[in-house]
């Protein structure tokens, strides 16, 4: 049976806050969880995170590659990989008391899991974003507050069931949301290819310039972001908790801004001057100091990444081509992390001096981040006639 375009897209939204269960639970919880309440070295929690999103990261790449040349097993690896990812997650935590060795193994088994569910669920983009113009849009206003939906009953959750005696009730509730959610995604997934083995990419399938441009802004602006937690004492700004909960609801305010995108071309020119935009807007953001600085960089953050994933499914050649953005995207976020705590140096709060050195390379970064994704250079010509055609 097939279901209509607005069915299909309710079933889509559907599967995407189950993944994103697993996504933003794995984020926000399992280094707290591991060194706060089993007594995991920092050190050791630090690296299974670092080593489980690498692991995730060339998994996409390696899934979006199989699947265009077997596009009869997607929704088998989809299915596959949503029961693993979700049965395998909760011990990516309890399996602590065990030793190193089996938690380094359920970490890897779940990212890998992830990673085969992960793929086939970015790339239905292109097939459902074949309807109408502005379909990608909303597509992506969707995941915007699917994710938030998410990270709020995560959230939630986590200040229900915080201690070791009931964190397991925690876990195993999200698992089985996201399986029973993430569930409503495999009804969607075609039979045969999004595009023929024969005309799969053999690089990323994407424009050289929003590649570069998109990881760049990545970086960028996922290390702001990570820096509004670390902010330096003369700079007012609201607790821990609470930015956390200004930079989410900025990024769900992101999918209200009224952006049209209806073609690749357009598209590139919005993301750009996004990023010049940014660069005054953050340089007086910085200024006002407070909540509404933290609520409108994510904002920022949450508008690029949804103009980001506007893009994709009108750019994409094959479902490797998802696999290699998300593969560069996941390690572009660890990147930021990285360019975060260099220039933290060892303070656990930046020094006056180094938080204006490093927003002043935030801002460097975005016109850089523009200056790429902008269209009309003449390397991009050739493909955005294909993308069109």
């Amino acid at each position: 049976m097939t279901l209509s375009p607005r069915a299909a897209h309710t079933a889509y939204y559907t599967a995407h806050i189950g993944k994103s269960l697993l996504w933003t639970a794995s984020d926000l919880v399992t280094i707290y969880a591991l060194v706060s309440l089993f007594g995991v070295d920092p050190a050791l929690a630090g690296w299974l995170f670092l080593g489980g999103l690498a692991a995730n990261a060339l998994a996409d790449l390696f899934v979006g590659d199989w699947l265009d040349r077997h596009p009869r097993q997607t929704r088998a690896i989809a299915g596959i990989g949503l029961a693993g990812a979700a049965m395998i997650f909760p011990l990516t935590i309890l399996a602590a008391p065990s030793g190193s060795a089996v938690l380094m193994t359920a970490t890897l088994a779940f990212r890998l899991c992830y990673a085969a569910y992960d793929v086939p669920h970015n790339a239905m983009l292109t097939r459902l974003a074949t309807a109408a113009a502005d379909t990608a849009t909303r597509l992506s206003r969707g995941r915007t507050v699917g994710t938030g939906i998410a990270a709020g009953a995560v959230g939630l959750a986590l200040s229900r069931w915080r201690d070791a005696a009931t964190l397991p009730v925690m876990l195993w509730l999200l698992a089985g949301a996201a399986l029973i959610l993430g569930a409503a995604l495999l009804p969607l997934v075609p039979r045969a290819a999004l595009r023929t083995a024969a005309t799969a990419p053999r690089g990323p399938g994407l424009p050289n310039g929003f590649l570069a441009g998109s990881l760049v802004g990545i970086v960028a602006l996922g290390a702001l972001t990570k820096a509004m937690l670390q902010l330096p004492p003369v700079i007012a700004h609201p607790g821990a908790g609470t930015t956390v909960l200004l930079l989410t609801g900025g990024r769900m305010l992101a999918a209200l801004v009224p952006f049209a995108v209806r073609d690749a071309r357009r598209g590139l020119t919005l993301l750009a001057a996004l990023y010049l935009v940014a660069i005054p807007v953050m340089a007086g953001l910085l200024r006002l100091e407070g909540w509404p600085m933290v609520l409108a960089i994510g904002l920022l953050l949450g508008s690029t990444n949804l103009i980001d994933w506007t893009l994709l499914p009108l750019l994409a050649r094959g479902a490797r081509s998802y696999g290699f953005y998300t593969m560069a995207a996941k390690l572009a976020l660890g990147g930021a992390g990285l360019a975060m705590t260099a220039a933290l140096g060892n303070r656990t709060t930046f020094a006056p001096g180094a938080f204006a050195m490093f927003a002043s390379a935030v801002l460097t970064a975005c016109a850089l981040a523009a200056w790429c994704v902008w269209p009309q250079r003449p390397f991009e010509a050739d493909r955005l006639k294909d993308t069109a055609a």
